[in-house]
């Protein structure tokens, strides 16, 4: 989590909303829960809840499938007494503050896009109805359960499940929330693209179930929150146990602080390094433009470099249509597919200098040769060689030799990381620089 946190801004907005709204959210809690547990009223928390809630879902739409399995599980445990007057309360709370949230996204989308436009229909249409999210990477059913909750929770998995399992066993502690996440968990695998960051909203609930173990584990739940009973052991002072809160601390620190340093500080640090450099060359007036010839999305953007020069990248937008999946063009796929034949038809030969800026593009437009206004050349458009060109070594020895030939040279390189899953990303980020004549 310490590595993945800080990348999806807006997932990590969403978590932070559903935790505090699920502090407020009334959970039905077990009639042996200690005493010392806030009881939960209905009309003063689920307002509030359902309103953090609501904003979670503007800000990120697939948060509505979290809150209505929420919603299912707060419907169903509802209390026999005046279960009917009590239903109906909740229903009419959340079609209110579901309809003001709604009017809210619409306003404030009229005044982005100066049109009245609705992106959660959108995002159904792409994501769920033509599932154009598998344009991305297709991932198996069962990707969640052994790869999104295992990086999320790391080392403390193993109490996640403990703390599970000691509330549906005790009935001591509210088992609502794990079954709301089992529940969400599951409708997030239905489709074919997943991610872990998806599950990032479910972490406050896992985080409360592995406190629960720890707490269980130094000491029983009956011990710190009940009054002690007469009939209750005492502790045996003389015996040893390996889950002291010391142990367990350490054993948190020692499995998730180097994982965390090593791969926010080492691992694919190249990708970062990289516009370190560019940024120096731009300062010494180097660069007239720059080409990233890498898996599109692989390096940050002008948020790194904070100059006006022409940059660009190869294209890998998605259809929008799932008819057009087998003819869509995309430049990555085709510089993977045959590097060499790519460049011949992509770049302009004639000493690197086009013949004419009005000559017609590879992909049928008309050429915008050197990109002054910055906009990047639409999918399969010629373009003239850039001064720097930069891509992973995993490339380099299959392109190396027509670089030379146009020009180019090795002017530096940066480590990028020790393994990588992705055989097109291994290796170190290379630049080549045009030689000046």
């Amino acid at each position: 989590m310490g590595s993945g946190i800080v990348r999806p801004l807006v997932n990590s907005a969403e978590t932070m909303l559903t935790a505090l709204a699920f502090v407020y959210w009334p959970w039905h809690h077990p009639s042996t829960a200690p005493p010392t547990y806030p009881a939960n009223n209905n009309r003063e928390s689920l307002p509030f809840s359902l309103c953090l809630a609501a904003l979670s879902c503007i800000v990120r739409p697939t948060s509505a499938v979290l809150w209505l399995c929420a919603g299912i599980v707060l419907l169903i445990n509802q209390p026999r007494h005046h279960r009917v007057s009590r239903t109906i309360r909740i229903i009419t709370t959340t079609l209110l503050i579901g309809i003001l949230a709604l009017a809210t996204m619409l306003l404030v989308d009229y005044l982005g896009y100066k049109q009245w436009v609705f992106p959660p229909y959108q995002f159904y249409i792409f994501n769920v109805q033509q599932d154009l999210g598998t344009w991305f990477g297709e991932s198996p059913p069962l990707y969640h359960l052994y790869v999104s909750l295992p990086i999320l929770f790391t080392s403390m998995l193993p109490f996640v499940i403990h703390g599970v399992y000691l509330s549906w066993c005790t009935k001591r502690v509210s088992v609502e929330p794990a079954v709301v996440a089992a529940m969400a968990s599951f409708m997030f695998s239905l489709v074919g693209h997943m991610e872990y960051r998806f599950l990032y909203p479910l972490l406050p609930i896992g985080f409360m179930y592995c406190a629960i173990s720890i707490q269980t584990l130094v000491g029983p739940l009956q011990h710190i929150h009940v009054a002690k009973k007469h009939d209750d052991p005492e502790p045996d002072p003389q015996s040893k146990s390996i889950w002291t809160v010391r142990n367990i601390v350490l054993y948190l620190l020692l499995t998730n602080i180097p994982a965390t340093l090593y791969l926010n500080l080492v691992h694919q640090r190249g990708v970062v390094d990289v516009f370190k450099y560019l940024r120096h060359e731009v300062a010494s007036n180097n660069v007239s433009q720059i080409g990233f010839l890498m898996p599109c999305h692989s390096t940050p953007f002008y948020s790194h470099l904070h100059k006006n020069i022409p940059m660009w990248f190869l294209s890998c937008e998605p259809p929008l249509d799932k008819q057009q999946l087998d003819t869509h063009y995309w430049e990555a796929n085709d510089f993977e597919q045959s590097p060499e034949l790519f460049l011949q038809k992509i770049f302009f030969t004639h000493n690197g200098q086009p013949q004419d800026t009005q000559e017609e593009s590879a992909g049928g437009g008309r050429l915008l040769d050197g990109f002054m206004d910055n906009s990047a050349p639409a999918p399969g458009q010629k373009r003239s060689w850039p001064s720097h060109l930069v891509l992973y070594d995993a490339m380099v020895r299959r392109i190396d030799h027509v670089l030379v030939g146009q020009g180019y040279s090795e002017c530096a390189r940066f480590f990028n990381t020790h393994f990588n899953g992705d055989s097109r990303r291994k290796g170190d980020v290379v630049v080549y620089c045009k030689k000046t004549r």
